[in-house]
């Protein structure tokens, strides 16, 4: 089978969709609480979904090797059973660091030295083992602890995987584009209002693919004794920083650092700003940054000056008090925003305007299907892809979500269909034509350009915009307006459904 991203897609709603209709309304249900936003019991099946397909579509394609796929379910099957019956934490990680033990000897007597930024420290195997295994278990269970808001820790995931998709080569790249496809499936039920979480199947099986990235990557670098670090301490950046910052904070107040609360990053944006946007934003685009970092350093050396300011902006997070620094200083950044857009008058939809963006839309998809290999479309796992989603949006309800499935496959199966292609003249016009058009319409507050109601997924696609455009300037092997006519390809298709189809939603 040849890589499908929108076959793997659309397998991933088909899955999620059937999990949740058969057993959504009774398993691992997450009761709402004060601690929680949610009002009603939400089922916790995601990661049941994601997980196991990833590792079903790694074996079948041959892009992970066995001890990923024998962790990975160790950690789903761990997960899983504390979503259903509250596992111990002493039983939780005594498996974890069997799981750590357990990889570290598969890699004992590989690696002889780290590099860090511009250092290398030659490592014997017992000191390498001590810091993979603080590494691992903190990793391990930092996406558990991101997973607190419609939304947050899959697009978190979603950004990290696609930056190392990009930077990275072979079967390591290919991996993290495939997870990152799957985990769009499960957006389309994880946004807000969520109709289910990822639950600790998935959260402990998205940290421990992260845990062990430096290992998959390093696969690919045959007879290579070092193990570069850089590239994944700044892709975990944000996780490093909150984790380690809410346990020292537990452990000064003489609680237990396993206690659960509400002084994560994204809870103190969320009580202080009161925007939902604002608060997975905030962090979506923290990650953005530390990606494209990231993804530079994965072929390029970043000075020692850089390697300073960023283990110094590590420590400002991790010991300054944030509710008296920098939670108000995000706060007083997206405040005058956040009260524009909610004291918006959305306008009634003007039918000019609609036929303006559908014009604009059509000129667009024929150019770039004409300057891209449109044959791929007609291979039977992209038709199999379609036909999938065709299912899905005609026997669904009608619900905002199906909309969001029609703008990721038409986007996905267009990313397929161009992706490396030189555009044209006339896919760049569109592409501006349409992006103006949309700036303009937002700044007049016409409907379906209303930023209040954006989603998780429109947030992603806004940065997924900037990162390619900044990665395109920095000589990456990819075109600036290829990620500008998805963006006018998402938003534009976006615009005429919700004057349309689903107006009254």
């Amino acid at each position: 089978m040849s890589f499908s991203p929108i076959l793997f897609f659309s397998v991933s709603v088909i899955f999620t969709w059937v999990v949740f209709q058969f057993i959504g309304k009774n398993y691992a249900l997450d009761q709402p609480n004060l601690r929680k936003r949610h009002s009603s019991s939400v089922p916790q099946i995601g990661g049941l979904v994601f997980g196991p397909l990833l590792l079903l579509i790694a074996w079948w394609l041959g892009l992970a090797p066995g001890w990923y796929l024998i962790s990975g379910l160790v950690s789903i099957l761990l997960g899983a059973a504390d979503d259903v019956r509250h596992v111990p934490w002493q039983v939780k990680l005594t498996v974890q660091l069997a799981l750590a033990a357990y990889i570290a000897t598969i890699f004992w007597g590989s690696f002889d030295t780290i590099t860090f930024y511009n250092y290398s420290f030659p490592v014997t195997q017992i000191s390498l083992l001590a810091i993979f295994l603080f590494w691992f278990v903190g990793i391990y269970n930092a996406v558990n602890l991101l997973d607190g808001l419609d939304g947050l820790a899959g697009g978190f995931m979603v950004l990290v995987c696609i930056g190392a998709a990009l930077a990275g080569n072979g079967a390591f790249a290919q991996l993290n584009f495939v997870l990152a496809t799957l985990l769009l499936g499960f957006l389309v039920f994880n946004q807000r209002i969520s109709k289910l979480f990822m639950g600790d199947a998935g959260s402990l099986f998205l940290g421990f693919n992260i845990a062990v990235m430096p290992l998959l990557f390093a696969e690919n670098i045959p007879f290579s004794t070092t193990l570069n670090t850089t590239p994944f301490v700044l892709l975990a950046t944000y996780l490093v920083a909150d984790t380690t910052r809410v346990f020292f904070t537990r452990l000064a107040v003489k609680k237990s650092p396993m206690t659960a609360d509400t002084i994560h990053f994204h809870h103190l944006i969320l009580q202080q700003s009161g925007s939902y946007l604002a608060s997975i934003g905030s962090i979506y685009f923290v990650t953005l940054i530390t990606v494209l970092f990231a993804a530079f350093s994965f072929s390029n050396l970043l000075s020692v000056n850089f390697m300073l300011g960023h283990l110094a902006l590590l420590l400002f997070f991790i010991l300054t008090p944030p509710i008296q620094t920098y939670v108000p200083l995000f706060t007083r950044l997206v405040k005058p925003f956040y009260s524009w857009q909610i004291n918006q008058d959305t306008r009634s939809p003007f039918l000019p305007r609609t036929l303006i963006i559908v014009f604009l839309l059509i000129g667009l998809l024929v150019s770039m299907g004409l300057y891209g290999e449109i044959f791929k479309v007609f291979q039977w796992q992209n038709v199999l892809g379609v036909l999938l989603l065709l299912v899905f949006i005609i026997f669904s309800p009608r619900d905002k979500m199906v909309m969001y499935v029609i703008q990721l496959g038409l986007v996905i199966l267009i990313a397929q269909v161009t992706w490396g292609a030189e555009l044209g003249t006339f896919t760049k016009l569109f592409s501006i034509l349409l992006f103006v058009s949309y700036i303009i319409f937002t700044l007049e507050r016409r409907l379906g350009s209303d930023i209040s109601n954006f989603s998780a997924l429109d947030l992603l696609m806004i940065l997924f915009t900037i990162g390619g455009i900044v990665l395109s300037n920095l000589s990456f092997p990819f075109s600036a307006w290829f990620f500008l006519a998805l963006f006018s390809l998402w938003f534009g298709l976006g615009f005429i459904l919700q004057r349309t189809v689903y107006l009254d939603l």
